[in-house]
C-alpha cells in the first residue's frame, strides 16, 4: 500500500462510538408531529386559544354590551343582514298664507337626504305649496309621507284623507307642487306637520351564524364563550392540580397514617360521581363563576392526588432521591427540587384531560341553569339559551355552539392523548 494512500477508517473505533443523544424536549416534539391528527388538534386548539383570547378585539360585536344589541334582530338566521333603524324625520312647514316665501329646511348628517325647500304663495282662495327634497326622494325607499295638523276646515288637492283620522297620506311627488284649500279664510300663519320615514335601514352587520333570541350575534357570543369556559376550565384545573399534586407526593414520600389518611380522603372523594358533587356544591354556594371555579377544584384534585402518588411512590425509590437525603437535604427541598420535576410529566398528561372534562362539566352546569350567570355566559348556557326554540327550527342557536364546544373537547383530547403516549418512556424507542 502507498504511503500516500489514506488510510482506512478505524471500523473498531466508528462502531464503539456513542450515538449523538437526543434531548428530551426534541424526542417529545419528534415523537409529537409523527401523529397527524395530534397536529391537526394542537393547531385547532391554538386557533381556539387565540380566539378566546383576542375575541374582544376580532368579534364583530360585543354580545353583552346592550347598546350593541337590537330585539328586533333576535332569531335571525345565519347569514341575515343587521341593519339600523329606518331614518324618519318629522319636519314643521312653517307658512304664512298672506304673502309668498320660502324656507330651507336641514337635516342631521346621518340622513339620506341633505336639505329641502318649501316654498308656497296665495292662490286665489288656497295656497300654493311647493317641497322639494335634494336628492329627490323618490330614490329613497319610503313609507307612504303623512301630511297632518291642517287648519281647521282645510283640504289639499293630492293624496287621501284618513277615514277618521286628521292626517293626509301623500306621495312624495305630490309634494313637489299641491294646493291648500279652505272653507274659511286663511288669514293667519299655520305650521304643517309633514312625517317621512325609510322603509328600511342601512345593513349595519351580517350575522354569519344568525342570532339568539336576544338579538345577539352568534359568531361573537361564541367568541366570549369560548373565553368564558376556557378560562374557567384552566383556572380551576391549575389549582386542582396544585393542591392534588402537593396532597399526592405529600403522602407517598412521608407514608405511614398520613399517607393512609390522605389516600382514603381521596377514594371518598372518587367514589361520587363528579356532576352530583358539583351540583350538591351549586345548591349550597350558588351560581357565579368564583363558585363554579371552586367547585370544579373540589371535584378533581383528587385525580390529581392519585396520580401524583402512583408517580411519587415510583421515584422515591431512585437513587437520585436516596442521595438528596444522604446530604441531609430538607424535605421540602428533596421533594420540590428533585422529586416534584420527574412526577411531572404524567401530570400534565392527565392536566390536559381534565380541562376537557372541566370545560365540558361546566358547560353541563351551565347548560342546568346552575352553572355561570347570565351576565358571564359559557358555551354551556349559549346551548341552553337556544334549547327552547330547537322545535320551532331555529336550529343554530344551539348547535353552533355545541360544535364549538365539541371540537374545543376534541381537540384538548388529541393533544392530551398524544402527549402520553410521547411522554411515556415505556414507548421510547
Amino acid at each position: 500500500m502507498s504511503s500516500l494512500d489514506p488510510a482506512p477508517p478505524d471500523l473498531a473505533k466508528t462502531a464503539d462510538a456513542p450515538a449523538k443523544s437526543v434531548p428530551p424536549a426534541v424526542r417529545i416534539a419528534q415523537d409529537f408531529v409523527e401523529s397527524p391528527l395530534a397536529v391537526l388538534g394542537l393547531i385547532t386548539l391554538t386557533l381556539i386559544i387565540l380566539i378566546a383570547i383576542f375575541a374582544p378585539l376580532i368579534a364583530p360585536q360585543n354580545p353583552y354590551d346592550l347598546s350593541q344589541i337590537r330585539l328586533e334582530d333576535s332569531r335571525q338566521p345565519p347569514g341575515s343582514q343587521g341593519m339600523t333603524d329606518p331614518w324618519e324625520a318629522d319636519l314643521s312647514l312653517a307658512i304664512d298664507p298672506a304673502s309668498a316665501g320660502s324656507q330651507d329646511l336641514t337635516f342631521e348628517a346621518t340622513a339620506p337626504v341633505d336639505s329641502a325647500t318649501l316654498s308656497w304663495r296665495p292662490e286665489g282662495e288656497g295656497v300654493r305649496i311647493s317641497l322639494t327634497f335634494s336628492p329627490p326622494l323618490d330614490t329613497i325607499p319610503l313609507e307612504p309621507l303623512r301630511l297632518d295638523d291642517l287648519p281647521r276646515g282645510a283640504e289639499i288637492d293630492v293624496g287621501e284623507k284618513h277615514s277618521f283620522r286628521s292626517f293626509w297620506t301623500v306621495s312624495a311627488q305630490d309634494l313637489q307642487d299641491f294646493t291648500l284649500t279652505s272653507r274659511r279664510d286663511l288669514d293667519t300663519a299655520f305650521d304643517l306637520e309633514l312625517a317621512v320615514k325609510a322603509t328600511e335601514g342601512e345593513p349595519l352587520m351580517t350575522y354569519w351564524l344568525g342570532t339568539d333570541g336576544q338579538g345577539r350575534d352568534m359568531l361573537s357570543a361564541i367568541m366570549f364563550g369560548l373565553r368564558t369556559s376556557l378560562a374557567v376550565g384552566v383556572v380551576s384545573c391549575f389549582f386542582a392540580m396544585v393542591i392534588g399534586l402537593s396532597l399526592g407526593m405529600t403522602a407517598a414520600f412521608f407514608g405511614g397514617r398520613l399517607e393512609t389518611l390522605i389516600m382514603r380522603i381521596v377514594d371518598l372523594q372518587l367514589s361520587f360521581p363528579t356532576i352530583l358533587v358539583a351540583l350538591m356544591l351549586l345548591a349550597i354556594l350558588g351560581s357565579g363563576v368564583e363558585k363554579v371555579m371552586l367547585a370544579l377544584v373540589i371535584v378533581q384534585w383528587a385525580y390529581f392526588a392519585r396520580t401524583a402518588r402512583s408517580v411519587a411512590l415510583v421515584e422515591r425509590g431512585k437513587e437520585y432521591v436516596e442521595a438528596a437525603q444522604c446530604l441531609a437535604l430538607s424535605k421540602s427541598r428533596v421533594i420540590f427540587r428533585h422529586l416534584l420535576p420527574n412526577c411531572l410529566p404524567p401530570i400534565i398528561v392527565v392536566a390536559t384531560v381534565q380541562v376537557a372534562n372541566a370545560i365540558a362539566l361546566e358547560a353541563t352546569l351551565s347548560f342546568l341553569g346552575i352553572g355561570l350567570p347570565v351576565t358571564e355566559p359559557s358555551l354551556g348556557l349559549l346551548i341552553s339559551n337556544g334549547f327552547e326554540f330547537m322545535l320551532s327550527g331555529r336550529y343554530w342557536i344551539s348547535v353552533y355552539p355545541g360544535v364549538a364546544l365539541l371540537i374545543t373537547i376534541i381537540a384538548i383530547n388529541l393533544v392530551g392523548d398524544r402527549l402520553r403516549d410521547a411522554l411515556n418512556p415505556r414507548l421510547t424507542r
